[in-house]
């Protein structure tokens, strides 16, 4: 008779701990943020969610002063949900010198590497958290971030359910679906002065990011996602930054433009 009761205990204190391992873990709603190029690391962020309520459209210069450029070379693509790349695009692509593998646009890498020397020499530490991605390997991560969301929120694993495709549109929400990273063009590169958990900006170096912000078009790079600008672009990753030459760097950066807007004024029709 002892022996059942003690065995009851022990059923019951396990039932207890796992149920409370249930709750914590609904408790917890800090998204996990897939950061490029560290093969399939997670990490958690806030930094995603937040939503700049007073984030408006930069009104269009009424003076023509606008770069005279053509929209349609490489460097200018716009890659997002409205405009994927194929599976198969696959960019010359070289590796970036102060890393073990990462590789970046053959063309642009010049300039990269030129930014980052400017960087070092006024002494700030320079690493570099994402660069090119396959579509093959952005699948591995959408999909990781997808059956993790539908585990942990849905316990399912089965990708007919309809709680697997909830899933899925939350991961869109979260790391950019295949086809859809600008990590594919070979173009964007994720900068910081050392690697980072959680991703929160706030917590990053604001001198690291003043100084690159302001040296960044003269290498013909843009800050890509600043958060200023998250409704307009979608992201909030202000470590972003994507390269388009420095004549059209120079005019994003000196109007407070996201790139968005300024695509925007040589494709007709485009929607942000």
């Amino acid at each position: 008779m002892k022996g059942k009761k003690t065995a009851w205990i022990i059923c019951m204190l396990g039932l207890c701990v796992a149920l409370y391992t249930i709750v914590i873990s609904r408790m917890d709603r800090t998204e996990n943020v897939i950061l490029g190029g560290t093969d399939g690391a997670f990490v958690n962020s806030d930094s995603v969610t937040f939503i700049d309520l007073n984030a408006v459209e930069t009104p269009e210069p009424t003076v023509d002063i606008w770069p005279k450029i053509d929209i349609t070379l490489p460097q200018y693509r716009m890659v997002n949900d409205k405009n994927p790349l194929p599976s198969t695009f696959q960019p010359d692509a070289e590796k970036i010198s102060i890393t073990n593998y990462m590789m970046f646009d053959a063309s642009a890498l010049p300039y990269l590497e030129a930014m980052i020397e400017d960087m070092q020499n006024a002494g700030f530490n320079v690493y570099v958290a994402g660069a090119y991605r396959s579509f093959s390997f952005q699948e591995q991560l959408f999909n990781g971030k997808a059956t993790q969301i539908a585990m942990g929120e849905y316990q399912t694993t089965d990708y007919m359910d309809p709680q697997y495709q909830k899933a899925v549109e939350e991961a869109r929400t979260i790391t950019a679906f295949p086809g859809c990273s600008e990590h594919q063009l070979g173009l964007a590169v994720d900068l910081m002065d050392k690697s980072y958990a959680p991703l929160v900006y706030s917590n990053m170096n604001q001198e690291f990011f003043e100084y690159l912000d302001s040296i960044c078009a003269d290498y013909g790079f843009i800050k890509r996602y600043p958060t200023r600008k998250l409704l307009l672009t979608g992201w909030d990753e202000p470590w972003h930054y994507r390269y388009v030459g420095q004549e059209a760097a120079k005019f994003i950066m000196e109007n407070g433009l996201c790139y968005e807007e300024f695509y925007a004024h040589y494709v007709s029709g485009f929607e942000y």
